[in-house]
């Protein structure tokens, strides 16, 4: 079946004619591996980026500068061609044109604007940054989609977080990163129902191809949450402001520019999708409104410059989003135009902010004061850019104001608060901008000599500022080249609109008139209350008492929850399968019943172990008897895995708890003794909630294995772990081939972890625990080494067979070197490791990922098992793979254990 790439409902015009004949199935390969390439010029370029920064500073900032022009000239042809091979179209394109050509300015501005320790660390980022953005706007599949979607985020992060020794900017970075992985969580569920409904991983497929997706509230909702967290959208609008501790270049290109139109983005993307369902265009319109009148109502309050702007874009995306609601012809006249004015003069912005705050030392309202006398060229940007964000005649930014006044009208007296809205932030611009104006031109006597910045720093937001106003004088061209392909590719057939700086005298541009006049009367007439903006707020607000007392109350719950006690955290945990009680009680016969008759001995023992554990857990207060009682338990569980036949969990159990309870009597060293322990009542309350919380379980467990469906999957790994896997031990069959993937994504956490804890402990206080000398114990170890050495590779190699595999033989070699470190010292444990416990983690790492990447070298999917021919039946890349597995859990004990040892590892 062929799908048109846009649906026309009339004879395909020249515009369009080139799309109209293109098919899904015709997809161009070459287009696409083109696109990827400069994808992956970014990423390859972030990782050369610090050599590149040794060579002469002419040389390198024209081989920074080249692959933005590239980008951007490859983004521009399809409108200069009106062709559009797939998977190009109008948005994608138009996006791609701001993220390269915005990054291009800002490539030149960064290279001055940081010191060469700073640019290190800056380009980097900036270049994978700018490759993530375009994978975005180039990607077809959803997972691919989805994965740079991520990958944004993550730049993000670590550009908020760059002056990471700064409290506040640690905060702003997390704050980001925690919304944004939400938000993309909730668009991998969408994009996931998406592909379960049609069928397909294409986004234009399904886009083109379905319409069945009007009435799919959860889908809906999903991406209007992505969409609203990535553009900073009401409730969700308080990461962009927070974000500001970013340096200036990051602000200027990610949260004014690119990243935080992401949403925007996504949102025009699918709207057609869901452009008849009511929901979605009132939600949209509505959270943009209330977004759009409340940034600009914040930014009032505002006396620094970037805080001010980052408030003023959280208003202008909250525009953004409404149009997207409005779906009329004005809507999306309104929509380019406004993307386009709010690119040039919102990235022009905050470029002078940053000149200011390197030039002067600040970026407060009072660093601005006589700014024309001191930077003029600076200035000269600052004034166009506020014009075109204050919609003055001749900008792009009166032309979208008139046309966002134009939407709202259109839509009757449903649009009679959005109207209000609209006039109500006009207004506020106009006032903010004013606040600007007046303090830029304000006479006062210089403190101190300054100079203009390098031209490497004033010309490209001269140049964006410039672009905001000469862009009203082509507007043919935009209407012929950039306007209709645009809007076709979000409404998915051929349109034939017009932008026009003068369309006569309308009630749009009365409204226009009528928000200028009323906003700078207000600014005229408030001027010197609103400029100094904390003092305005401190009158005009006064804290009730009622509020010390929420704070106080507020802070007493949080004292009491929030105790910082383990043992009171997992008390509330246990608490909730006490609950269930209540519900099964009366359900007897859900109850699981114990037969006398089944009890064996290797059943009884176990459980007495159990018990027997749990005695000085409960009653004893020394923290070592605690720790001996956790291994007996762990011991105790390892003999019952191992009497219903359960060799290989049992092998693991009694592993991992050896080296537990080695690590924990060595963390016990720097633990403080807490004699007194815990109340009475405490201790009853926290005995009741055990008991009740096991006896909850039990009754949970016997409901569900009464309605326990029968596994075909459990069958499948049976039946096909010797053809398939090529090995009789089902479970490591499994972890070493069928669920490679999960296996390897648990060995990277696992190896995170490893790191996370020899950094934390980096810079305890340096220990040397070792036991007492003993020729036995000496002669022990010795002999222990490479004894176990042996035994772990041959649990390693027979584990495809029989119980085994990486991780016991990982663990038992692991214990091993531990013991021998406590008999001879870390020196001793280092002579016999011959590599750091990190590199070993790092190796294991490295050999598994390279067993996943041997296949795809012979066309096959990632950690596909590939087998020797005419060898043993067990040499193949799923051994390769476990013993990556077995190298990483030997340097993540080792590690642990050293850490403990000393402070250098």
């Amino acid at each position: 079946m062929k799908m048109p790439l846009i649906l026309s409902r009339k004879a395909p015009s020249k515009l369009s004619k080139s799309i109209l004949l293109g098919t899904l199935e015709e997809i161009n390969k070459k287009e696409v591996q083109m696109l990827m390439y400069w994808v992956i010029l970014f990423f390859l370029l972030a990782l050369m980026a610090p050599l590149c920064l040794r060579l002469p500073s002419a040389v390198w900032r024209v081989l920074f500068l080249l692959p933005y022009l590239g980008a951007f000239g490859e983004s521009l042809k399809p409108f200069i061609e009106q062709s559009w091979p797939f998977p190009r179209d109008g948005l994608s394109e138009f996006f791609a044109c701001i993220v390269s050509g915005i990054g291009a300015c800002v490539c030149v501005y960064a290279g001055t604007y940081f010191k060469t320790l700073e640019r290190r660390r800056f380009f980097p980022l900036f270049f994978a940054f700018t490759g993530s953005m375009l994978g975005v706007l180039w990607a077809d599949n959803i997972f691919v989609f989805y994965g740079f979607w991520e990958a944004t985020g993550l730049c993000s992060f670590l550009l908020i977080g760059f002056k990471f020794t700064d409290p506040d900017v640690r905060k702003g970075a997390k704050q980001a990163l925690v919304l944004n992985i939400a938000g993309g969580l909730c668009l991998l569920l969408a994009l996931l129902m998406l592909s379960q409904a049609s069928g397909s991983n294409s986004l234009l497929e399904i886009l083109y191809g379905h319409t069945e997706y009007q009435h799919s509230q959860l889908t809906m909702l999903m991406i209007m949450i992505a969409a609203m967290i990535k553009s900073a959208q009401f409730p969700f609008h308080f990461w962009l402001p927070g974000a500001m501790v970013a340096p200036t270049p990051a602000s200027c290109y990610l949260h004014s520019a690119t990243m935080v139109k992401l949403g925007v983005f996504l949102l025009a993307r699918f709207s057609p999708l869901f452009d008849k369902n009511l929901d979605w265009l009132m939600t949209l319109g509505l959270v943009g409104a209330a977004t759009l009148i409340w940034g600009m109502i914040v930014s009032l309050t505002k006396t620094d410059l970037k805080q001010l702007f980052a408030w003023t874009t959280v208003s202008s995306l909250g525009g953004m989003c409404m149009l997207v609601g409005l779906h009329e012809a004005y809507s999306w006249k309104a929509f380019f135009s406004y993307i386009l004015a709010h690119s040039f003069y919102k990235a022009s912005l905050f470029m002078c902010v940053g000149n200011i705050d390197k030039q002067m030392g600040g970026r407060s309202l009072d660093h601005v004061s006589g700014l024309y006398r001191r930077m003029p060229l600076t200035s000269l940007a600052l004034l166009m850019a506020l014009g075109s964000m204050m919609g003055l005649p001749f900008s792009m930014g009166f032309l979208s104001k008139e046309y966002l006044f134009k939407s709202a009208l259109a839509l009757k007296f449903p649009g009679s608060f959005l109207v209000l809205a609209l006039l109500g932030a006009s207004i506020l611009s106009i006032v903010v901008g004013y606040r600007l104006i007046v303090v830029i031109f304000a006479r006062q006597e210089d403190r101190q000599v300054l100079h203009e910045v390098q031209a490497s720093m004033w010309g490209p937001p001269l140049l964006l500022a410039s672009g905001g106003w000469l862009a009203g004088f082509f507007l043919n061209d935009i209407n012929k080249y950039f306007l209709n392909p645009v809007v076709s590719a979000i409404v998915l057939r051929d349109v034939e609109l017009n932008l026009e700086m003068w369309t006569g005298v309308n009630l749009a541009l009365i409204l226009s008139l009528i928000s200028m006049g009323l906003g700078t009367v207000l600014a005229a007439r408030y001027a010197g209350v609103v400029t100094k903006a904390a003092v305005w707020m401190k009158g005009l607000y006064k804290p009730s008492p009622r509020v010390g007392y929420m704070g106080t109350l507020a802070k007493k719950v949080m004292d009491r929850l929030q105790s910082g006690r383990l043992s009171f955290y997992i008390l509330w945990m246990l608490l909730v399968p006490c609950l269930v009680l209540p519900w099964f009680l009366p359900l007897r016969d859900y109850a699981p019943s114990l037969r006398t008759d089944e009890l064996i001995l290797f059943q009884v023992i176990p459980f007495a172990l159990v018990v027997l554990g749990l005695l000085p857990l409960i009653f004893s207060l020394k923290p070592l008897l605690k720790v001996v009682g956790v291994g007996v338990v762990g011991i105790g569980i390892s003999l019952f895995y191992l009497s219903v036949g359960a060799t290989d969990l049992a092998m693991t159990q009694m592993a991992v708890e050896t080296l537990s309870v080695v690590v924990l009597t060595l963390s016990l060293v720097f633990l403080r003794p807490n004699p007194s322990g815990f109340s009475v009542l405490y201790r009853t309350v926290r005995a009741l909630a055990t008991a009740g919380a096991f006896v909850g379980a039990l009754l949970l467990c016997g409901v569900m294995a009464d309605g326990k469906l029968s596994s075909r999957v459990a069958d499948f790994y049976r039946e096909n772990a010797l053809p398939l896997g090529k090995g009789s031990n089902v479970v490591n069959v499994i972890l070493v081939d069928f669920r490679a993937l999960d296996t390897f994504g648990e060995i990277t956490v696992l190896g995170i972890v490893g790191m996370g804890i020899h950094f934390m402990l980096l810079r305890k206080r340096r220990l040397n625990l070792t036991l007492r000398p003993s020729i036995i114990l000496h002669a022990s170890a010795r002999l222990m080494a490479p004894l176990f050495t042996v035994i772990s590779l041959i649990i390693l190699l027979r584990g495809h067979n029989t119980p085994g595999g990486g991780f016991i033989a990982g663990l038992v070699l692991a214990i091993s070197f531990t013991f021998y470190g406590l008999v001879f010292g870390e020196e001793g444990a280092r002579k016999v490791l011959v590599m750091k416990p990190l590199s070993w983690i790092c190796t294991g790492l490295l050999l598994a990922f390279t067993a996943g990447m041997l296949p795809v070298f012979w066309g096959k999917p990632f950690l596909t098992a590939l087998w020797l021919p005419g060898g043993r039946a067990f040499l193949g890349t799923p051994l390769l793979f476990d013993m990556g597995v077995y190298l990483l859990v030997l340097g993540m004990g080792t590690s642990l254990f050293f850490a403990f040892l000393r402070r250098d590892v």
